[in-house]
């Protein structure tokens, strides 16, 4: 707590540094903040200034590697992700979600069901604000709750993080840019298990112990292998009515019945929940075509989950994919994928090697540098053969082109509808 330290270095200007500085001020301690590139009023760290700092709070694109957080670590002071830093002075009580996928839906799911149950909730972490602004806030008291979608990159330093409840929806394959194995990869996530309160329930999918079985040891954990939860209560419109959201939606169940909570309140919220932009969503039908946008599927798993979720229409899917490589087994999600598509139409940096993965095993392989033209090339082919689906799921990053998976999610939207206008005029 803030008697424990006075001085305190924050590492990192952007978001997360600067809601960590404010807090850090707001508690009287003695703040430096810096930054790699001198960002606004960040410095450069200089180690000879190590020993001046009681505590270290880091950003979370401070990867472990890093030589300023190697340095810090090993000075044996406390050090911090601005997550577990801000924890220390919530008052009410703190859920947690992780995963590989589904994170920031569950997360406000849950929020907005604690909210329908007659309880203040905020949600926190990687979904948007962070945690050291909401404790600043008002609604910082002990009847709160803050859920928080907890990325691996924020429990790699769980200290200060305590947890009354866990999350841990799925684990695939992701971030191998910045974990050199999956199981360094899994070992960042598994920290939290570390910072449960004694009797807080652990919820986990079955990915999760299909990767390491002991989890399923750890105390206060529920494995829910299967959407078994009442979904008939839920209804058609619901997007936690069909996969994989129903599979989301049994998880948190899972938890909301662990906490004592009255589920009615999460059936009426799932059942009025609107997803988040550019989650598998149908934006235009035209043609006998229906384009779908899932430009939030940033790695291999959320792309083969949302191929199929849309094979249950039947049609032939021209999915385009690629983007900014992050990593991982190129020929093995070839071969899954393969079976699931019509045609394939890949962009930017990862489309060559994707590519190469793909043809031995497939006819209908395309490559563009620029993401619109393979958009144009998925539009005409699916024209051609209607009806059909042209989805959007990359399973990439997207910063080779774009700022970030909004943005091309946007640039998807918009070609798209500059092809139906072109297309009534000819």
């Amino acid at each position: 707590m803030a008697g424990a330290f006075k001085r305190v270095a924050i590492f990192g200007a952007g978001v997360s540094g600067q809601a960590a500085k404010r807090l850090a001020v707001q508690l009287g301690l003695e703040v430096c903040l810096f930054d790699e590139g001198g960002q606004g009023d960040a410095l450069n760290f200089d180690p000879v200034r190590l020993n001046a700092f009681d505590a270290f709070v880091f950003s979370p694109g401070f990867a472990m590697q890093h030589p300023w957080r190697v340095l810090a670590e090993s000075s044996g002071r406390p050090c911090y992700s601005e997550l577990g830093f801000a924890a220390q002075y919530w008052r009410g009580r703190l859920l947690g979600i992780t995963g590989t996928n589904g994170k920031t839906t569950l997360t406000s799911l849950l929020c907005a069901a604690l909210e329908g149950a007659g309880h203040v909730a905020v949600d926190a972490g990687n979904i948007g604000s962070p945690l050291s602004d909401i404790v600043l806030g008002s609604v910082n008291h002990m009847e709160a709750y803050a859920v928080c979608e907890i990325s691996s990159f924020q429990a790699e330093l769980s200290r200060g993080l305590r947890l009354d409840g866990l999350i841990w929806i799925n684990f695939a394959e992701d971030h191998l840019d910045r974990y050199a194995t999956m199981a360094d990869y899994f070992a960042a996530k598994k920290r939290l298990f570390s910072c449960l309160n004694p009797d807080a329930p652990c919820i986990v999918g079955p990915s999760v112990v299909a990767f390491d079985s002991a989890v399923a040891d750890i105390p206060h954990c529920e494995l829910v292998a299967q959407a078994a939860e009442p979904i008939e209560a839920l209804e058609p419109e619901s997007p936690f009515y069909h996969y994989p959201q129903s599979e989301n939606f049994a998880l948190g169940a899972a938890l909301w019945r662990a906490l004592d909570l009255p589920l009615d309140a999460l059936i009426n919220s799932a059942n009025t929940f609107q997803l988040a932009a550019h989650r598998l969503s149908q934006v235009e039908t035209w043609g006998g075509v229906s384009f779908w946008d899932d430009s939030k599927a940033t790695n291999f798993h959320a792309a083969l989950a949302a191929l199929d979720a849309l094979a249950a229409q039947d049609a032939p899917i021209f999915w385009i994919g690629g983007g900014s490589p992050k990593g991982g087994d190129l020929e093995a999600f070839a071969r899954t994928l393969a079976p699931r598509i019509e045609a394939a139409f890949l962009y930017g940096a990862a489309a060559e090697p994707l590519a190469a993965g793909l043809r031995p095993i497939h006819s209908r392989v395309e490559t563009y540098q620029d993401f619109a033209d393979a958009v144009d090339a998925a539009t005409r082919a699916a024209l051609a053969q209607s009806p059909a689906a042209v989805l959007l799921s990359p399973g990439f990053a997207s910063f080779d082109q774009f700022s970030g998976y909004a943005e091309r999610g946007k640039s998807f939207i918009s070609t798209v509808l500059s092809l139906k206008d072109a297309h009534r005029l000819n």
